[in-house]
């Protein structure tokens, strides 16, 4: 049995959630991918929850159903490709950065309440 539109906008939301989680978790404490820098994860991050937040609007829109909550929530920001959240990480930290590139340590700020014009 296919999920109706309002199970499908459900789901979305719980993954624009998850996503939005994974995005802060990856800011505060790093990750362990030991190809990718923790910017580079960030912005694969972001840019689900910009495609999830995309699908919910389609569907309403499709559907007229109005737009959940979800779909307010702000975008994280965009990061340097190069952030890394946990300099502590020597090993994974040599290994992305083998090419001469220096990581960068801002920490980036994001406030999910605040209501995104786009």
């Amino acid at each position: 049995m296919k999920d109706g539109p309002e199970q499908k906008v459900k789901q979305y939301c719980v993954k624009i959630r998850k996503e939005i989680q994974h995005w802060k978790d990856i800011n505060q404490n790093g990750c362990n991918d030991p190809f990718w820098s923790d910017g580079c994860n960030m912005n694969l991050t972001r840019n689900h929850i910009i495609y999830a937040q995309e699908q919910v609007r389609k569907i309403c829109e499709e559907n007229q159903i109005p737009l959940p909550e979800e779909y307010y929530l702000a975008v994280p920001p965009e990061v340097d490709m190069n952030y890394m959240a946990n300099l502590k990480q020597k090993e994974r930290v040599a290994q992305i950065f083998y090419g001469g590139y220096v990581p960068v340590r801002k920490k980036y700020y994001y406030d999910e309440q605040q209501m995104s014009l786009f």
